[in-house]
């Protein structure tokens, strides 16, 4: 299913973009761990859904960064910061929830066209 790699793609397009929409203040933690993990999460999402080659480990790569947005806030002191913590966690665990979902449904992201 392209379109859940296309949603993990907008998910870490929203990272990168969200220290400077909600205008985190006073915690580089948060603007940098955010425009990092988001640029990894759009470009491993970026690369499943234009299926430029085959990377089943990017799923798992792209698991463990929303995984890592989710748990980052608390790790790195800035769950203090509502606003940084509150889109961390929720970003984080859509993440996680598409990821997991292309994981465990391998079948439905294959070609069925009829030869």
């Amino acid at each position: 299913m392209k379109a859940l790699s296309w949603t993990n793609f907008a998910l870490g397009m929203w990272l990168i973009a969200a220290p400077f929409v909600l205008l985190y203040r006073g915690t580089q933690a948060a603007l940098w761990d955010d425009v990092t993990v988001g640029l990894l999460i759009a470009a491993y999402s970026l690369w499943r859904a234009l299926e430029i080659e085959q990377l089943i480990v990017g799923n798992w790569i792209v698991g463990a960064l929303g995984l890592w947005a989710l748990v980052s806030p608390f790790v790195l002191h800035f769950s203090n910061k509502t606003i940084a913590m509150r889109n961390n966690v929720i970003v984080g665990a859509a993440v996680t929830i598409v990821t997991i979902w292309l994981a465990a449904n391998p079948w439905r992201h294959q070609d069925h066209r009829a030869h």
